[in-house]
């Protein structure tokens, strides 16, 4: 039985208490027979960075993808007070939390700006108004080094800049809370350390931050509470 020792408890009305930004209760996650994920149960308090760490093949990935609605889940979760509906990526999207994915899952025929833009769509639900969006802007601007690449195929681009692709398509949706699976997969030691700067600024910024990182030393340098898993199962601390 996993369990949540942060300091967030529950109001006297049984409610999660207003600060709350994500709570996970009794979370599993099966893929037929094999359970990746089994009574995971934590909260993430409004502005906290998290760190969710543990070994390969433990279920990280597989919690961030029940609580986001990417595949269907048991137990409960609510974002901001509002339980979310299970399997449902849009009303997750549409309630605060973005899910930037593992490998970046980036169309790869579509340019990189066209990518991000596609992030703003989420709320705009107009291509032309996203183009114009101060979001899209914003999450351009954090990138510099993306600007004379955002009319390039996102395929062709390397994995660093690809990853920088995927994190501007995450914030460029306006989310209360931001998760990022494995952000520094694969990549050379100072791309992941400028990854880890644009995190950390947008997370200065006011955005919670959810980061699943297989490097707990890595994780903790920008984040204030982690969350532990080990079999599928999860505690806090």
């Amino acid at each position: 039985m996993s369990t949540d020792t942060g300091e967030s408890g529950e109001s006297p009305e049984g409610r999660p208490p207003s600060n709350v930004a994500l709570a996970v209760a009794g979370l599993s996650v099966a893929y037929g027979n094999v359970v990746a994920v089994h009574d995971a149960t934590f909260t993430v308090t409004e502005g906290d960075a998290c760190a969710i760490t543990g070994p390969n093949g433990n279920g990280k990935s597989s919690i961030l993808m029940g609580v986001t609605g990417m595949v269907r889940r048991r137990g409960e979760v609510t974002i901001f007070g509002a339980h979310a509906k299970n399997g449902d990526v849009r009303w997750a999207a549409r309630h605060g939390l973005t899910l930037v994915p593992e490998r970046r899952q980036l169309y790869p025929d579509l340019t990189a700006a066209d990518n991000i833009i596609l992030g703003c769509y989420t709320w705009t639900r107009s291509i032309g108004k996203a183009r114009r969006s101060d979001a899209y802007q914003r999450a351009v601007d954090l990138f510099p080094e993306l600007k004379s690449h955002l009319k390039q195929a996102a395929g062709t681009l390397s994995g660093g800049q690809q990853q920088m692709v995927a994190i501007a398509r995450g914030l460029a949706a306006n989310p209360k809370i931001l998760a990022v699976d494995e952000p520094c997969l694969g990549l050379a030691e100072v791309v992941a350390k400028r990854v880890y700067d644009v995190l950390a600024q947008i997370h200065a910024a006011g955005t919670t931050l959810i980061v699943v990182e297989e490097a707990p030393r890595r994780a903790l340098t920008l984040c204030n509470r982690r969350v532990e898993v080990r079999n599928g199962m999860a505690g806090t601390s």
